[in-house]
């Protein structure tokens, strides 16, 4: 059966083969592996890949390729089959790790603090003083007492021909992808659960465990527990997935600079109810991005004054600033001698052969051989496109070298590097192919040495040919698992014992940009819900070619209220051209336009800004969402499909509201976004009230009842023909009705109590007026088409929400009031 499987997989030719020992022969370890797949049936492997994309979809696993069509929204390539390592060639490569992780941290001590390599020629003056990432600001700052910058390190490696192990890269400033490792294992071993258990595979929990209590550990003194977050640059970043992934997985406050501050040369998060210090970064930032008055002036990401107190040994930031620095291929050819150096043994993994053009002697070897190297700059600065030489000709090969000649300092030459090859699964034709893999293994740093991640980030060419493997070029990624030589760990995260003195209410420290994402979920959500019931309501009267004799009367309101949401244009002679199906249409499918697809977006927008403090539940839910978007848009589609694919979309914005109402905590956060919610609703109530008591007194309520989901309600109470006095009395006095305003202006002033119990005082809009109005209404005289006194009341609620939006956005969205930071300091 294993042969039939492995039928169409080639057999490797100067490289290694991850899979095969000789032809048609698995290595022992793949074994297991290869035995299970060829006894499945086809349909058996293509249900566990529907299963896997699934997985990856609806828990929103994304990578943001830059220029690609899908944009943030792209999902995160997996695929089925595993790469697998035995646990004796491992405890070799993770040995070699450590080691070289521990010789480029004191690589970085020395180099920005005594300088003694620099000095004594052991590193030349151009690798270090011609990289932009060298921080001449952080020099002697970025140095903590504990000697250690380097906190978590990655290396990119990649098999020689003969199966030993190469350095390709080092990743030192934000290594990234174990939070993608991660979710990789945790998918990948959903789809084959008893073949992860009888493979006996290492576990990754306790690696995450050391390294949280690492940082903790070196975090500086203070009073209580020492308090960590993890800075990112927000949801453009490419893989802000792994961001907000780690942040929920570790237990840490996902922040962007703008929710930090620094104030009396510590850093502080901006929460909710004040300024809590902050002792730890884990950042996910560029160096030169983190300090707009040291580093770089133009960044709008990071913290004004981040350098001094790191200067000030008063925050640990991991990996310490200026950690980009070694980065630069460049170094890799001074590395053997170094560790002699630094560590007094040999360096245990070489680096990819590599010459620095910067040497005369380097430089007339790579003149001889240009034509079986590879040419890349020696700095990130410098953006150079890698250049092949057995792709050149004579004209291109003297024009790189004329290049080398004229800038040397400016470029290293490496020996090409011949990928080693595994199996993967064809999608299309379920059976086994070969691509080109690398591996990239993460290291995080102890008291007691360096700690190795039990696996790590394998990534996949795009084609079997592949020759630099890279996620920006459609590249591909697959778990890594090590196999245990005895029984494997069932360490959790989560399994720690918690005291009397742990425990934890849902407090106010949440950031101030989180609390106002969460205001705008509630509000989003709500408007998109509205947008949805009114366009199924216009969709049912005008879709038909020929409308009945009340959606003639209703026509105007109706009209006046599309006009009012910008699904048409807002003058009455630019309404009457254009074609209302159309302009239906657009508003359900195209985000250019207003509508449900244009706050549907912003509503994915919002919500991928909140992404680590939504359950996987709730996120799903999101994600049918937009995923029903993309097919609409992908398709054209009849006025009855859109119909129901309008009560599918209402559905499940019942969905998130029972998230909201049965699935949240009631702490400050829950609270604001309940504020957005009734405010959003208590806006949309009114503006529609107000076109319709404006409109024909004879029209058809029954479309007002629908639009406001009270239809069920007034047809259980009065078995009657919808008439205004009732119809209004339901929509705007009745307090049990949650689609009332009163319903709406209650709750909004018991919110308002409780935030100023919590926080203090904070404006004057309290909602009291509102509601001793509502008290005061007099439904015989008021609840009537055209009321005066009604009209003015309407406008008189809508102002309220309107001024208490405000409110809550200067107190608590804008800048969270001048207590002094030793107040919150605990």
């Amino acid at each position: 059966m294993s042969r039939e499987l492995l039928g169409e997989y080639p057999h490797a030719t100067g490289r290694y083969d991850e899979l095969l020992a000789a032809a048609q022969l698995p290595r022992a370890h793949w074994k297991p592996v290869i035995e299970q797949i060829a006894a499945w049936p086809a349909e058996r492997m293509r249900e566990r890949l529907q299963a896997l994309l699934g997985q990856v979809r609806e828990n929103g696993v994304t990578y943001n390729v830059y220029a690609d069509p899908q944009g943030a929204d792209r999902p995160w390539e997996l695929d089925l089959l595993p790469m697998i390592l035995p646990q004796e060639e491992w405890s070799a490569l993770a040995e070699a790790v450590a080691q070289r992780a521990t010789l480029l941290n004191r690589i970085l001590v020395d180099v920005y603090g005594e300088q003694r390599l620099l000095k004594e020629g052991a590193l030349p003056h151009a690798l270090v003083f011609g990289h932009a990432g060298f921080l001449r600001p952080c020099r002697d700052a970025a140095r903590p007492a504990s000697d250690t910058m380097l906190h978590l390190y990655a290396a990119d490696l990649a098999r020689s021909p003969d199966g030993r192990w190469w350095v390709i890269g080092d990743r030192t400033q934000t290594p990234s992808g174990a939070g993608y490792a991660l979710e990789n294992r945790l998918i990948i071993s959903r789809a084959f659960p008893q073949l992860f258990r009888d493979l006996k595979v290492q576990h990754l929990a306790h690696f995450f465990a050391t390294l949280r209590d690492s940082l903790a550990h070196w975090a500086p003194p203070d009073h209580g527990s020492p308090f960590t977050v993890l800075l990112t640059p927000g949801p453009h970043n490419e893989t802000y997935f792994e961001h907000a992934y780690l942040a929920r997985y570790l237990g840490l406050p996902l922040v962007e600079g703008s929710d930090l501050t620094v104030r009396d040369g510590c850093v502080w998060l901006k929460a909710l109810s004040g300024l809590k210090r902050v002792h730890v970064i884990l950042r996910r930032q560029d160096d030169d991005y983190c300090d707009p008055l040291e580093l770089r002036s133009d960044s709008a990401l990071g913290i004004a004054g981040l350098v001094d107190a790191v200067r000030g040994r008063n925050v640990l930031v991991a990996n310490a600033l200026g950690s980009n620095l070694l980065e630069s291929c460049a170094l890799l050819g001074f590395l053997p001698r170094l560790c002699e150096k630094l560590l007094g043994e040999p360096l245990a993994m070489p680096s990819v052969a590599t010459w620095w053009c910067g040497e005369p002697a380097a430089l007339r070897e790579v003149e001889a051989s240009i034509g079986r190297l590879v040419i890349k700059g020696a700095f990130p600065q410098l953006r150079v496109e890698p250049m092949f030489g057995e792709d050149l000709d004579e004209r291109g090969r003297r024009r790189v070298l004329a290049m080398l000649r004229a800038r040397p300092n400016d470029y290293v030459a490496q020996e090409l590097v011949h990928l080693s090859q595994a199996p993967v699964w064809d999608r299309a034709h379920s059976r086994v192919l070969a691509r080109s893999i690398g591996l990239r293994v993460y290291a995080c740093a102890t008291p007691e040495g360096y700690v190795v991640m039990p696996g790590g980030l394998t990534r996949v060419g795009s084609a079997a040919d592949t020759r630099v493997i890279s996620m920006q070029r459609g590249g591909s990624s697959t778990d890594t698992r090590v196999l245990a030589a005895g029984p494997v760990s069932t360490f959790s995260l989560l399994r720690r014992s918690v005291g009397a003195a742990d425990l934890v209410r849902a407090g106010t420290n949440l950031s101030s940009r989180v609390v106002e994402n969460l205001f705008w979920l509630g509000r989003y959500t709500e408007r998109c819900d509205a947008t949805a019931r009114l366009l199924r309501v216009a969709l049912g009267r005008f879709g038909d070619s020929v409308p009945g004799e009340d959606d003639e009367r209703a026509r105007p309101v109706l009209i006046g209220l599309l006009r009012r949401a910008g699904i048409l244009p807002g003058s009455a002679s630019q309404s009457a051209e254009i074609d209302l199906s159309a302009a239906l249409r657009a508003a359900i499918t195209d985000e250019s336009q207003p509508g449900l697809a244009s706050n549907l977006r912003q509503l994915s927008r919002v919500a991928s800004q909140l992404r680590e403090r939504l359950s996987l539940d709730n996120w799903r839910a999101l994600n049918h969402l937009t995923h029903a978007l993309a097919v609409r848009r992908a398709r054209r589609t009849g006025l009855a499909d859109l119909l129901g694919d309008l009560d599918s979309a209402i559905s499940s914005f019942t969905t998130l509201a029972g998230f909201a109402l049965d699935g949240m905590t009631r702490d400050p956060g829950w609270r604001f976004l309940s504020i957005g919610r009734r405010l959003e609703r208590l806006q949309w109530l009114c503006g529609t009230l107000k076109h319709t008591v404006s409109g024909p007194q004879e029209m058809d309520l029954t479309w007002l009842l629908r639009f406001a989901d009270s239809i069920i309600t007034y047809r259980a109470r009065y078995m009657a023909r919808p008439e205004w006095l009732p119809v209004l009395d339901l929509l705007i006095r009745d307090e049990a009705n949650p689609r009332s305003i009163a319903f709406q202006v209650h709750g909004l002033r018991d919110y308002a109590k409780r935030l100023a119990d919590l926080f203090g005082e904070f404006g004057d809009e309290r909602f009291q007026g509102a509601a001793e109005a509502l008290q005061r209404l007099d439904p015989a005289v008021e609840l009537q088409p055209g009321s005066e006194t009604l009209l003015a009341r309407l406008d008189d609620w809508q102002a309220a929400a309107y001024r208490h939006s405000e409110q809550l956005s200067l107190r608590f969205f804008s800048h969270v009031g001048e207590a002094s930071a030793q107040t919150f300091a605990t």
